[in-house]
C-alpha cells in the first residue's frame, strides 16, 4: 500500500566512480528470518520541507505504541538496501522507518529530512498511535551514518544514534559530533576506500561519549542489509557471520537504549 502524505510548508573522482558503480547494482533479497513473519510493512510518500520521498514503515505485530528507529541508507543507495534492517527491527518490537533520502550528496539536507520525518511520524495520523514518541533512535549506514549523525547533533530527546561504518565528508561529521547529546554507538568495518580509509575515527574521537567496536575482518558491505553483488565487487564480499555481528551489536544497543528486551517485550521493573 502506498500513501501520499503532505505537510505544509564524496569525495574525489575515484570515490565518485566507486559510488556510481555501487549505485547501479541490483539489490539482493534480504535473508529470510522466521521472526520477521509477524512484521508488516507499509510504504508511504511524504512531502516535507527538505524534500519528498517514499518511506517504508515496518511495524511489529503488537498494536501498542512502540519505540521508533529511523534507518538511513548509504550514498547513492535506496531504502531497499536497508530492508533487512527494517524487517529485523520490527521483529524485535520496534517500529522501523526506512526512507529514500531526498538528496544525492547534500548530507545536511538529508539530516534535516530525517528530523522532519521524525516529527511527522511522532505527531501525524495514523502513526502516532503506533509510536512511542518518547523513545526514538537513529541509525545510518555509510553516508547515511553521516546524515543521521547530523540529525542527532541538532536534535533533542533522542535515545541513541547508531553509526554503521559511517563515512564523514570534509570533516562535517567530526565538527557536528560534539553536539550529540544522546548515546552514540559506532560499529566499523576494516579501513578501505569504500569507507574513506576508516575516517569515522575522527567522528568517534569527537563524540562526547561513544561506544565503538570494529567488526574484525568486516567489509563495508557487511553493514548494509541487504547489499548487492556489484557493491561486493567494489567494496568486498559480505559475509553472513560478520553481518550477524553488526546486527547483534546494533540490536543490543538499540534495545537497551530504548528499554526493550529481545523479542519485543517491554522491560519490567
Amino acid at each position: 500500500m502506498t500513501r501520499t502524505l503532505k505537510r505544509p510548508l564524496f569525495a574525489r573522482l575515484a570515490a565518485a566512480t566507486v559510488c556510481a558503480a555501487i549505485a547501479v547494482c541490483p539489490v539482493a533479497v534480504a535473508h529470510a528470518n522466521p521472526s520477521t513473519a509477524k512484521a508488516t510493512v507499509e510504504t508511504i510518500r511524504v512531502e516535507l520541507p527538505s524534500g519528498s520521498a517514499q518511506v517504508d514503515i515496518y511495524l511489529p505485530c503488537a498494536f501498542s505504541p512502540a519505540p521508533l528507529v529511523i534507518v538511513a541508507h548509504g550514498f547513492s543507495r535506496h531504502r531497499r538496501n536497508m530492508s533487512g534492517w527494517g524487517q529485523h527491527l520490527a521483529s524485535q518490537g520496534l517500529v522501523a522507518a526506512v526512507p529514500d533520502l531526498p538528496a544525492w550528496s547534500d548530507h545536511a539536507r538529508n539530516g534535516r529530512f530525517l528530523s522532519e520525518l521524525r516529527a511527522y511520524l511522532c505527531a501525524g495520523e495514523p502513526w502516532k498511535s503506533r509510536i512511542d514518541a518518547s523513545r526514538v533512535g537513529l541509525m545510518g549506514f555509510s553516508a547515511g551514518g553521516l546524515s543521521s549523525l547530523l540529525c542527532a547533533a541538532d536534535s533533542s530527546g533522542l535515545a541513541i544514534w547508531v553509526g554503521l561504518d559511517p563515512v564523514d565528508r570534509d570533516g562535517v561529521g567530526a565538527k557536528a559530533a560534539p553536539r550529540v547529546q544522546c548515546r552514540a554507538v559506532v560499529l566499523t568495518a576494516e579501513p578501505s576506500s569504500c569507507n574513506a580509509e576508516g575516517n569515522a575515527r575522527d567522528i568517534i574521537a569527537a563524540l562526547p561519549q561513544c561506544e565503538h567496536l570494529t567488526v574484525n575482518g568486516a567489509a563495508h558491505t557487511d553493514a548494509e542489509w541487504p547489499t548487492g553483488w556489484m557493491a561486493e565487487v567494489v567494496c568486498g564480499r559480505s559475509n553472513e557471520e560478520r553481518r550477524n555481528e553488526f546486527s547483534r551489536r546494533a540490536t543490543e544497543a538499540l534495545l537497551d537504549a530504548l528499554e526493550k528486551t529481545p523479542g519485543g517485550g517491554l522491560q519490567t521493573e
